[in-house]
């Protein structure tokens, strides 16, 4: 389906809009909710089509993306009927515990049926169907090829963005009553607040130096009773990481990770070497009788990068920074577009109770804490990873969870688990339940040779 974007010109003189930097999908579901109460402004730098289209403001836009189970329940709360629009334009209903055939280092997992729903599809056309629903919005307007470079006002409060128009050179000021930064990894935040005077922002970086490489795939028609594989890097011992999931247009994604010296790279000749070398050798099986459908794309933008606004000493009241412009994770977890997704609901919330910036930011926080302890929790223990040293609780909670996995091979509890905390519907302390530890303490990783993922049950 192809639909005309709103691009009107901008705001008369003296129009306050609110306006948001950053037509991802942190800053789409942003204006959505900004829209219910102001007319709102979309700016982003990139040239943004009509289909579905990988964009260069996106770096992993090429690569596996999943929208987790929060995240797609909590994007269909903000736009009722996304999840059929998204199957119906090619997307593919996953159940994780049942479809999802997980390798860890000590073996499969357990399989079961289970509520915790995603859809296989691409980063494209996931973003493509909100943009589609939120763009139809008549209080919202797109200015594409525009980059914010500055803003104008005092510490206190921002009164207009400065856009640059990237065709044209030609700069227009965007009076504005509030501003949202969700602009990504590349955000401008750092410079915007020297400009007016605020002291910087304390920030945290962990990077395990991981890198990725892409390549989609036709597979032949044979029978499978999984729907996605995923290879799990895991410690020190495994860092190579690998994931094959259906997109839309009859094709398969597969997605290679690994650290260091030790990534994957652009060759196609070296593409499913590197698949074959995985915890198990069943992605790379798949692979060998498939069809490439296109090149090897990389990419090594994986740090995760923390913004402590909670701890500004200063920071304009009409200023509101989300998705990975305050709180980049590492992709390989798939955490980013559900922790953007609820950081819109939790922008809704507090424009309804009258929250200031402070209160949003210091909500945003606690959103963000379980997710970066994950994340950094399994970047720490990764071979040539800086920003550490892991603390005394993240060591111990590592290798818990090693002994969580090793307990999911045979024992559904502490793998429904483990995925309901991955799938981020479920806080980390249900790994704690009494019949999961008592399983997972009970259990020695076993460390087995895995070869093809066992059956999928039958009922």
């Amino acid at each position: 389906m192809t639909r005309m974007h709103n691009t009107a010109p901008p705001a008369a003189a003296g129009q306050a809009d609110a306006v948001v930097v950053g037509a991802g999908l942190a800053g789409l579901l942003a204006a959505h909710v900004l829209a219910r109460r102001h007319q709102v402004t979309l700016l982003d730098s990139d040239q943004i089509l009509t289909t579905p289209t990988t964009r260069s403001g996106v770096p992993q836009g090429r690569h596996v993306h999943a929208l987790f189970a929060q995240g797609l329940r909590t994007v269909e709360a903000l736009l009722p009927g996304f999840t059929d629009e998204l199957c119906r334009r090619g997307g593919h209903r996953i159940d994780v515990c049942k479809d999802l055939a997980i390798a860890t280092p000590h073996g499969w997992g357990t399989r079961f049926p289970s509520d915790l729903r995603v859809v296989g599809a691409s980063r494209p056309l996931i973003e493509a169907v909100i943009r589609d629903r939120v763009l139809d919005n008549p209080r919202i307007r797109l200015l594409q090829r525009h980059r914010a470079d500055s803003v104008t006002g005092t510490e206190h409060h921002v009164n207009a963005v400065i856009t640059r128009n990237l065709d044209t050179g030609r700069t227009t000021a965007l009076p504005t009553c509030l501003v949202v930064d969700a602009s990504g990894r590349g955000s401008r935040l750092p410079n915007w607040l020297a400009e007016l005077g605020c002291p910087p922002l304390p920030e945290t970086t962990v990077d395990a130096h991981i890198g990725y490489a892409t390549r989609l795939y036709r597979l032949p028609e044979d029978p499978r009773d999984w729907r996605a594989l995923y290879a799990l890097p895991s410690g020190p011992a495994i860092t190579r990481g690998g994931v094959l999931a259906p997109i839309e247009g009859n094709r398969w994604i597969a997605s290679l990770s690994g650290t260091g010296t030790d990534r994957p790279t652009p060759r196609q000749d070296s593409f499913l070497p590197f698949a074959r070398s995985l915890a198990t050798p069943a992605i790379a099986d798949v692979l060998a009788d498939a069809t490439p459908l296109s090149d090897v794309a990389c990419s090594h933008s994986t740090a995760n990068r923390r913004r402590h606004l909670d701890q500004a000493q200063q920071l304009p009241d009409n200023l509101l920074v989300l998705g990975d412009a305050a709180c980049a994770l590492n992709p390989l977890y798939a955490q980013g577009m559900t922790v953007a997704a609820r950081s819109a609901v939790l922008l809704d919330t507090c424009l309804a109770s009258g929250a200031g910036t402070h209160r949003f930011h210091h909500r945003q926080k606690k959103l963000h804490d379980t997710p970066w302890l994950l994340a950094t929790t399994a970047d720490l223990r990764l071979p040539g990873s800086t920003g550490g040293p892991p603390t005394r609780y993240q060591q111990t909670l590592g290798r818990y969870l090693d002994r969580v996995l090793a307990a999911g091979t045979h024992d559904p509890h502490p793998q429904a688990a483990f995925l309901s905390v991955l799938n981020m519907v479920r806080p980390p302390a249900t790994l704690l339940a009494p019949r999961v530890a008592l399983s997972a303490m009970r259990t020695r990783p076993p460390g087995p040779s895995l070869t093809a993922p066992p059956p999928a049950p039958t009922t």
